[in-house]
């Protein structure tokens, strides 16, 4: 018997659905020179891909009937303008550090999404209380994380939205060593945990979210979205599929319209502003909002998804679900 995260179905769309969602943008990459491709992605997708996700994450975590968590939405609230203040602050005053700290995050964001999608998946096997299970988990889903920094400190790009980030020079047998090590950590979680195609989908998944960009394409803004985006990608299907699990009477899609609708209407406010922000303002001051915005909501939602999800009570537990 075969343990999956949700269901055969779900477990290869979480792949193939976050892999289609990137493809335009390397189609673009592909078939453009490098300076026009740059000149042209980074921008739409600090505008769009992103905020997609950041939308769908904002309504899980402000909506009174599903953040039960310890963090309700009036402290998150007051957590948000106390980070977009710091956050307009040190873009002024510390670009670099900031522009450094946004990308750490990240990929420390992207790395516990899939730990708790593999924690998730030990749970349903009976497996939640192995511990060495759990540190397997984190080397598996740290390692390519650890990979693409050691890849960009030795080789570069370094400018990430207009900052130099901070970047200490790794030896190439060290980046060659952090590599061996992605195999290597996945074949001994799934030696402790049997052999599982759903945890070979998710593991490998995180391998190419984090690292596969880098080995693509040359700038430090692309990589980030690129990777970024499939993860955001992975983490609205999920959160649909936990919207379709907790409103069962709902037949076909008729569970995920308020998610869809909060997602379309943030959508459309966030394209109106870039308009007229455009409209009125210079080249250089527009770019400069859509960073500072970027800036005080993208790494916030990284901080919100860690206190919404991090513990769930039993009323919102789901049920194991097995698929031969």
């Amino acid at each position: 018997m075969t343990v999956w995260l949700r269901s055969r179905r779900f477990d290869v769309g979480l792949q193939l659905g976050a892999l289609a969602g990137i493809a335009p943008a390397l189609v673009v990459w592909g078939a453009l020179t490098d300076a026009r491709a740059a000149s042209i992605l980074p921008l739409a997708s600090l505008v769009a891909i992103p905020f997609v996700h950041v939308f769908g994450s904002f309504f899980m975590a402000f909506s009174t009937e599903r953040n039960r968590s310890p963090s309700p939405p009036r402290r998150l609230a007051v957590e948000w303008a106390l980070w977009a203040a710091a956050a307009l602050a040190l873009l002024r005053l510390w670009p670099r550090g900031l522009a450094t700290f946004a990308l750490l995050y990240g990929g420390w964001h992207i790395f516990r999404q899939n730990f708790g999608f593999v924690r998730e998946l030990a749970g349903r096997a009976g497996r939640a209380g192995d511990r060495t299970l759990r540190r397997l988990d984190h080397l598996a889903c740290a390692a390519p994380a650890l990979a693409l920094w050691l890849l960009i400190a030795a080789r570069g790009p370094w400018d990430f939205l207009g900052a130099d980030v901070y970047h200490v020079p790794a030896p190439r047998w060290l980046v060659a060593l952090a590599f061996a090590a992605i195999p290597t950590t996945i074949l001994l979680r799934e030696r402790r945990a049997g052999p599982s195609a759903a945890g070979l989908l998710l593991l490998g998944g995180n391998a190419l979210a984090l690292v596969g960009p880098a080995l693509i394409v040359d700038d430090l803004t692309v990589i980030y979205t690129l990777a970024a985006s499939y993860h955001g990608l992975q983490y609205l299907f999920y959160v649909a599929e936990r919207e379709r699990e907790r409103r069962p009477e709902f037949a076909g899609h008729a569970a995920l319209l308020p998610l869809a609708s909060a997602i379309v209407l943030s959508m459309l406010a966030w394209s109106l502003a870039i308009g007229v922000v455009a409209s009125v303002a210079s080249p250089g001051v527009g770019n400069a909002v859509i960073v500072g915005v970027w800036y005080a909501v993208v790494p916030f939602h990284y901080f919100v998804d860690g206190r919404i999800w991090r513990k769930r009570p039993a009323a919102l537990s789901l049920p194991r679900r097995v698929r031969a």
